[in-house]
């Protein structure tokens, strides 16, 4: 984490605007926050902090308040954490989500969870991040090309949850889907889209042996392609990574979030919860209405 980011928000932590924002802007609406892989100790400093200034609502809870337009059971400052990806080391939080009563949504990758498969994006390529504007199949071909990576080669080191401990953390987690292998799906021909947001709920409502109604985009891009997809397969929300809270009158398709570092400092988790960094982030790229400039 840059030194200017802490300073940043070391002064707005200081300065009282996360507080504001959290006691004012975010009257009758709910934060989503994205993790992805935290440390157990730095995590149970975010929980620490995070269970003092707001109240944890899991998705479903959000997502049923939305579709009923009945805002009676969600609490005030509601507080919903996300995971994406399902790295393996998720498994060590799980006692923190106990502690702390708070049941997180983990959207998983459906044909890489339970195997030795790697994530494209965690599978060694340096600059990876210019595959994101190409094709699907050019990212495929360039990765085939570069490091031998397929997605369905399995390797000596495993980066995702097993089934063993999937099963163990379920009763307490919220598991959803991801994805099969976390592509680009706006990048992904309309056969290959279709089959990773289809495919990959129902591969995951066979192994957990339960209904699976919420999806995240992959990367958090999407188009009203990507939308109808969702919405015709079945799920009834779709997270992305808009900046922004959710109220009665969010699209449950078009979910916003706020960004957390994994390795935030806790002066920069409440300035990123409040949103602050992000909408910043989003302003030096010219994106004024809160949508994403591209995360992993």
């Amino acid at each position: 984490m840059s030194k200017l980011r802490r300073f940043v928000a070391f002064v707005f932590a200081i300065s009282g605007i996360a507080f504001c924002i959290r006691e004012i802007f975010q009257r009758g609406k709910v934060i989503i926050v994205i993790y992805h892989d935290p440390e157990p100790d730095v995590f149970k400093k975010h929980m620490a902090y995070l269970s003092k200034v707001y109240n944890f609502v899991p998705l479903s809870d959000l997502v049923t308040a939305i579709q009923s337009r009945d805002w009676s059971g969600i609490p005030k400052k509601g507080l919903v954490v996300t995971f994406d990806d399902g790295i393996k080391q998720t498994y060590e939080l799980l006692s923190l989500f106990r502690e702390y009563k708070v049941i997180p949504t983990i959207y998983l990758c459906s044909r890489i969870v339970g195997t030795y498969r790697k994530f494209w994006f965690r599978a060694g390529l340096e600059n990876y991040g210019r595959l994101k504007q190409v094709e699907n199949s050019q990212r495929l071909k360039a990765l085939k090309e570069a490091i031998d990576y397929e997605p369905d080669k399995e390797y000596s080191d495993r980066q995702a949850l097993n089934w063993e401990e999937i099963r163990e953390m379920n009763p307490d987690v919220d598991f959803q889907s991801h994805s099969q292998s976390h592509p680009i799906l706006i990048n992904c021909s309309d056969e290959e889209c279709r089959e990773e947001i289809e495919g990959s709920k129902a591969q995951l409502e066979r192994d957990l042996n339960k209904s699976v109604e919420h999806f995240c985009y992959p990367n958090g891009d999407y188009s009203a392609r990507e939308v109808n997809f969702v919405k015709n397969a079945g799920y009834t929300s779709a997270r992305s990574v808009d900046i922004g809270w959710n109220s009665v009158n969010s699209d449950p398709y078009r979910l916003k979030a706020m960004y957390v570092d994994d390795d935030a400092t806790i002066n920069v988790l409440k300035v990123q919860a409040a949103g602050i960094l992000g909408y910043i982030r989003h302003l030096r790229k010219g994106r004024f209405d809160g949508t994403h400039p591209p995360y992993v």
